[in-house]
């Protein structure tokens, strides 16, 4: 009996040594687990700081480039991008975009000259990436303020009646990627808009001296791609300091518009910011508004 009692302790012993080395296992791995999260979870913070700081960079340069003048350009020292810079375990990069060199999806629901020019500014710009131009009724229908659909459109019927019930916003897009909620509207479709449109939250002109060739062609009546390319080689050596000036360089051939829709400077600017550290990547991506001698509003921003 004693040596049954002496075994049985013996491998209840053996059995409390063993637990304690898997306890110990156990410990060890989660502390490792928890140092491995607190570390990238440290890194992830310190990232996005730097990418909001980032914006906060832009916002300087904007306020600093008010006190130049009043014109913006391609070439001023905002529209130079910030190269990725080395910074302790990581680097910093970013780039300001003028928001008013693209065209604003929010003016498809505008009534008036502002809306009938910005449809057909869309027209050529959904023929130019191969959309369907039926689509914008529904895009029209997603912004203007009332409740009836057009030819092609779609309200609150429609959207009530999908799988995912929703309404139709009937205000403006805050923010470009909004724009794939819409009845029609794709992500291919988004992807191929992106580089000539925007969202912004009031009609504003655009500005001639930072529009793309592309976006000329399809801003200006009667101007092709050829000679909104020469436009664009002439504004490199000297920049437009007048819509008329813009107008002086127009060829001939092209009919007389109305000299409000365009500009020679700018109020809204696109952000986009990547930082890094460590192996943890963070983007920021903001909207500012450059009030006249102020420091830059942020309309919008996010931080992924």
């Amino acid at each position: 009996m004693k040596r049954f009692h002496r075994g049985a302790a013996l491998v209840i012993a053996m059995l409390l040594a063993a637990l304690a080395a898997v306890v110990a296992m156990s410990v060890a791995r989660g502390q490792q687990q928890w140092l491995a999260q607190t570390s990238h979870r440290s890194e992830q913070v310190q990232a996005q700081s730097l990418a909001l700081a980032g914006v906060q960079w832009a916002r300087q340069v904007l306020f600093d480039d008010a006190g130049r003048g009043t014109l913006d350009y391609i070439g001023e020292p905002w529209s130079i991008p910030l190269p990725p810079t080395p910074i302790e375990n990581g680097f910093i990069q970013g780039a300001i975009v003028d928001a008013q060199g693209l065209l604003n999806v929010n003016d498809l629901g505008r009534d008036g000259p502002t809306g009938a020019s910005a449809r057909s500014r869309f027209e050529l710009l959904f023929d130019r990436i191969g959309a369907s131009r039926r689509t914008l009724d529904a895009i029209a229908d997603w912004i203007d303020t009332d409740r009836q659909p057009r030819d092609d459109g779609a309200e609150d019927g429609w959207y009530a009646a999908q799988e995912v019930p929703g309404l139709a916003a009937n205000a403006d897009l805050v923010r470009f990627a909004e724009l794939a909620a819409v009845r029609g509207v794709t992500p291919a479709m988004v992807a191929g808009l992106e580089p000539f449109a925007t969202a912004l939250p009031s009609h504003q002109p655009l500005n001639v001296n930072t529009a793309s060739a592309g976006v000329l062609a399809f801003a200006v009546p009667g101007l092709d791609i050829g000679s909104a390319n020469a436009l664009v080689a002439s504004r490199e050596a000297r920049p437009f300091t007048s819509v008329g000036d813009f107008r002086a360089r127009l060829p001939q051939s092209v009919p007389p518009f109305d000299d409000t829709s365009f500009s020679v400077s700018s109020t809204y600017f696109i952000v986009n910011v990547h930082a890094m550290q460590g192996d943890t990547h963070a983007r920021a991506r903001a909207l500012l508004q450059r009030a006249q001698g102020g420091w830059p509003v942020v309309v919008w921003q996010i931080v992924e």
